[in-house]
């Protein structure tokens, strides 16, 4: 038996030419017999003849296969490209020297400081520093409706004894002008480790000049008109490179001494590099505010005129006049006194929400105190139900901006002043460009 298995694939081999196909073909047989090969699978029934029905049904599955391999993926909509809030608004307030008590016009108590602090934190209007203010005049970022920039000028201790652990506490940033001639000298002015300790938690720094002079009044001596303007470049100049080096940070910021100066020292300050100069006028910063210009409101000793001044916008009372209630504030049972909607702090994607407050847990309220204010629009025409005690107003157009500030004022009929209530929510614009809102 084993020599004919190995006669047979002798055989195999040489069968393996074309001209031999069929001596390959009968040995396969005789081999498959035998054992010597695997016999070969059996031969795969024909498919049987599709019907005009069923190839039709084919020929749509291969085109809608087709179809489906060369469509390309769904486009998402984008984002809503950065939009700027030119109508903000924003108050400087100009401080010089505290102590424990006032009694001058630039020296205000520490307690009447804290007290004014303590009445901005109540009213929930941010305090932000002068370098957001600066970056939304360029453009690059938003800044709150409504917000407030804290300065000193000067730099007297005092600020670091007394204004600055209220600031700290607070979170408030501010900025210090200092000048040259005033910085490190001992006595009543600030050394540079207690500067550099409040640059460490929100302080800014700028520059107030060399000498603190009238930069329209020649010093005294003889000076020709050419020694004049290179000396009006040299307090401009050299006191913020002294404080440059000393600092070690940039200085982009200038106050005027005594807040006098002219167009001509305005474009020589821009013109060396200083992003903001700011005034002793009070008026509020807009966007079209020149940036050599930006007003400030001086607080005058412990007077609070200038401070109620600064922090009323747009027709609604100073931040000393009325009583800010948290939005969240509660009463005795723990039930919100207003509820708000949209809820203080929420995220919405309603581009034209309804506003609504709910005063039924406040009381008896004067019907006509009951007031509503969108940053932005100022005191809009809410509709106000005394019956319900409650307040609703439908924006009239589609929000196109990121944050909505709404503030809310009412008087209760036993209560010596109004009471206001701020709060903000958010508008997730990007939700409006997805396609499933587009289909809503």
């Amino acid at each position: 038996m084993h020599r004919l298995t190995l006669s047979i694939l002798a055989l195999l081999s040489l069968a393996a030419l074309p001209a031999c196909k069929r001596i390959q073909d009968k040995l396969e047989r005789l081999a498959e017999k035998s054992g010597a090969l695997p016999p070969k699978p059996a031969p795969k029934p024909a498919e049987p003849q599709l019907t005009p029905e069923q190839e039709l049904i084919e020929k749509k599955l291969k085109d809608s296969a087709m179809l489906e391999a060369a469509a390309p993926e769904p486009v998402i909509p984008a984002a809503p490209a950065f939009e700027l809030n030119k109508s903000a608004n924003v108050a400087v307030l100009g401080y010089h020297d505290v102590r424990d008590r006032g009694g001058s016009p630039m020296l205000i108590a520490g307690s009447k400081f804290r007290e004014q602090m303590q009445a901005i934190k109540d009213s929930q209007i941010p305090v932000i520093p002068l370098a957001d203010v600066m970056a939304w005049k360029k453009g690059e970022k938003n800044i709150p409706q409504e917000s407030i920039v804290i300065t000193f000028d000067d730099g007297w201790e005092g600020v670091y004894t007394y204004a600055y652990p209220v600031l700290k506490e607070f979170g408030f940033p501010f900025t210090v002008y200092l000048y040259k001639k005033y910085v490190n000298i001992g006595g009543r002015s600030m050394n540079w480790a207690q500067i550099k300790e409040m640059m460490q938690h929100g302080c800014e720094i700028g520059s107030h000049s060399v000498s603190h002079e009238s930069l329209k009044k020649k010093p005294k001596g003889k000076m020709t008109d050419a020694d004049f303007q290179q000396w009006i470049l040299s307090e401009l100049k050299d006191s913020r490179e002294f404080l440059e080096q000393n600092l070690k940070v940039k200085i982009p910021s200038f106050a005027y001494p005594y807040g006098i100066f002219d167009d001509a020292i305005m474009e020589t300050g821009l013109q060396i590099g200083y992003e903001s100069l700011v005034t002793v006028n009070g008026q509020k910063v807009g966007w079209e505010t020149p940036n050599g210009k930006l007003g400030r409101y001086i607080i005058h000793g412990d007077s609070d005129t200038n401070f109620k001044l600064a922090t009323s916008f747009r027709g609604r009372g100073d931040v000393a006049s009325n009583k800010f209630l948290l939005a969240d504030a509660k009463d005795e049972s723990g039930k919100l006194i207003v509820e708000l909607t949209p809820k203080p702090d929420s995220i919405i994607t309603d581009r034209r929400p309804m506003i609504e407050a709910s005063l039924a847990n406040v009381g008896a309220v004067i019907p006509e105190s009951v007031k509503l204010r969108i940053g932005g629009l100022g005191t809009v025409p809410a509709l106000y139900d005394e019956a319900s005690k409650s307040l609703r107003y439908q924006f009239p157009y589609r929000i196109r901006r990121e944050e909505v500030v709404v503030s809310l004022t009412f008087q209760r009929q036993d209560a010596p002043q109004a009471e206001v209530i701020n709060w903000r929510f958010k508008v997730d614009l990007a939700a409006s460009y997805t396609p499933e809102a587009a289909e809503k």
